[in-house]
């Protein structure tokens, strides 16, 4: 709702384009420069009057700002697409930049910064006000009528109580939110499919596939990296070999070849080098980008563990830290009945488990889950979704305009209506 998505699915396009191309254009420059190299090596005047040096640096560079980019464009089309579906679970229709900043664990600047770049860029239906009696900044969205009710007694409630989790009639946690937004309409509840020990429930789409994807570029790329680091040393512990260089010259004329020369041999030898040197520079950058997903998915693992494991709909930020207390080996474990009945168990640093955290709903490594606020103490709401035009008593599609007064056209019944329950 918040999002420019028309824009938003073309620049995830151009990212991945602009990514191949990027390494498409480092590759071809980096050929360039070993085949100079090597073919004049140590003729420095020809190879830095070379036509084609030039263009070849200029390919670097273009490559080089492509990449970042890329990579630039999808950090801000994470951070936009992460702020569009807190907005769109706010029902106040206004937002601190405080709350914003302690649900992401940013600073408020930064947290400023970002999200006045985003509005111009990526978002769209919200604006900066300053209402009158405060000093500072809020952001505003757009105008929201809302209805919040207990889908088990009906009873109907303030967006203060609703964010307590807990109906105040009949004590359920069932609880559903009716918001009209412009011309559109959600329901926002705590999905009843969610069950205790159901890690998949919490961990985003085709997550193992993507863990064992990154594990075998890892293997992979620590194998090149290894191979051509043998190489390179092997050659340059030999170069200087005299006995190994009229030992290399005899082996190959023998075998078909033609070496000219013994120089001749020892230039084809410092191509190895450069080749496996070139190998390792362009393989060795990806270590630390490979590991950091890794990791991170292994953080959302432990994170779906830890959540499937509470019957609550909500953990409190203080006990985020007891997401460490959980094995990665142990899928089939008792719920967790009362958090604070763990007070042994191994904490970490909630702050930065809460940073984690928002990393990995970013990624799209984790769903059903995300940091709230909304005018009352942080915490980790579970199990909330978010459903979009549709009918919330018989889920039938919503077409058109609506407002407050919209009636199904399957049900006839009221989209903001309050069912009373005997």
């Amino acid at each position: 709702m918040y999002l420019k998505e028309k824009l938003i699915r073309a620049l995830k396009v151009k990212n991945v384009l602009f990514l191949i191309a990027g390494i498409f254009l480092i590759l071809v420059s980096v050929y360039y420069f070993t085949v100079i190299l090597v073919e004049y090596y140590g003729d420095w005047f020809t190879i830095r009057h070379a036509r084609g040096m030039p263009g070849a640096f200029r390919d670097l560079g273009i490559g080089l700002l492509l990449i970042l980019c890329s990579r630039v464009s999808r950090n801000l089309v994470n951070d936009a697409s992460f702020f569009s579906r807190y907005f769109e679970g706010d029902l106040s229709g206004y937002i601190e930049f405080q709350e914003l900043a302690e649900i992401t664990g940013r600073k408020l600047p930064q947290v400023r910064r970002r999200l006045k770049l985003l509005r111009r860029l990526y978002m769209k239906k919200f604006q900066f006000s300053c209402p009158e009696g405060r000093k500072e900044e809020l952001v505003e969205l757009y105008s929201k009528k809302v209805t919040c009710t207990c889908r088990s007694c009906g009873g109907a409630m303030e967006k203060r109580v609703y964010f307590t989790g807990e109906c105040p009639y009949c004590g359920s946690s069932d609880l559903t939110a009716r918001v009209v937004s412009g011309e559109h309409f959600f329901c926002i509840y705590d999905d009843k499919n969610r069950r205790v020990n159901d890690p998949s429930w919490y961990r985003g789409r085709n997550l193992t596939g993507r863990q064992l994807l990154l594990a075998a570029g890892l293997i992979l790329a620590f194998t090149a990296a290894l191979i051509s680091a043998m190489v390179f040393f092997s050659k340059l512990f030999r170069i200087n070999d005299d006995a190994y260089i009229k030992e290399r010259f005899w082996k190959l004329l023998l075998d078909g070849g033609h070496p000219v020369s013994y120089e001749r041999v020892r230039e084809e030898m410092g191509y190895d080098m450069i080749l496996c040197a070139m190998i390792f520079a362009a393989v060795f950058p990806a270590f630390p980008l490979l590991f950091a997903r890794l990791l991170g998915i292994s953080r959302a693992i432990r994170f779906s563990l830890f959540f499937s494991r509470i019957p609550d709909p909500y953990v409190p930020v203080p006990d985020l830290g007891l997401a460490r207390s959980v094995s990665l080996l142990s899928s089939q474990l008792p719920p967790i009945v009362a958090l604070s009945g763990l007070s042994g168990a191994k904490r970490g640093d909630p702050q930065r488990e809460l940073r984690r955290l928002v990393k990995a709903l970013r990624e799209g490594y984790l769903r059903g889950c995300a940091p709230e606020k909304h005018g009352g103490p942080l915490r980790i709401g579970l199990a909330k979704r978010i459903v979009k035009d549709r009918c919330p008593n018989c889920a039938a599609p919503i077409t058109g305009a609506v407002d407050e007064n919209y009636s199904c056209k399957y049900c006839g019944s009221l989209i903001m209506s309050v069912i009373r329950k005997n």
